[in-house]
């Protein structure tokens, strides 16, 4: 007999227990990961996104890419524990795709869960709206990654 019918957790968020080594592949742990939407080698958004971490001076051997599709959900704790990054930079993903409910400061570091993140709209968008793009540039990726308002280095 069930006394208590409520829906605490809709079943839609069952997804974030499950495995996530197709996401990740065969990401080691590094300093920075990047989650954005899915876009092509060798295409505008690609060459976009490095042109972004070039500006940074940032190294591939200090970050990991994962792409989520906007409709995939992939759990924020599994990610941590198998990832463990210092500095999240979400490219036009929700919080709430990690299965993270809170709001983030669009373009502005922000602290959460003891690490900094870093909240933009998606590249496409950043690229139709370069008053967006110098935002996100000016008080978002120069402070965390080029002034070094958050430590990086591994230890």
């Amino acid at each position: 007999m069930n006394i208590i019918k409520t829906d605490i957790v809709s079943p839609e968020y069952d997804i974030l227990w499950d495995d996530i080594s197709d996401v990740i592949k065969d990401a080691a742990p590094r300093d920075i990961l990047i989650v954005v939407n899915p876009f092509t080698p060798g295409s505008q958004e690609s060459g976009q996104l490095q042109k972004m971490l070039e500006a940074c001076k940032l190294v591939p051997e200090q970050y990991n890419i994962i792409q989520l599709a906007s409709d995939r959900m992939v759990a924020w704790y599994q990610l941590r524990e198998k990832l463990d990054p210092k500095i999240i930079f979400l490219i036009g993903i929700l919080p709430s795709q990690l299965g993270i409910s809170s709001l983030f400061k669009l373009n502005a570091p922000n602290r959460f869960n003891d690490r900094t993140w870093l909240a933009t709209v998606s590249l496409n968008e950043l690229e139709q709206n370069k008053q967006l793009k110098q935002q996100l540039w000016t008080d978002g990726m120069k402070p965390v990654f080029v002034d070094g308002a958050t430590q990086t280095k591994r230890a």
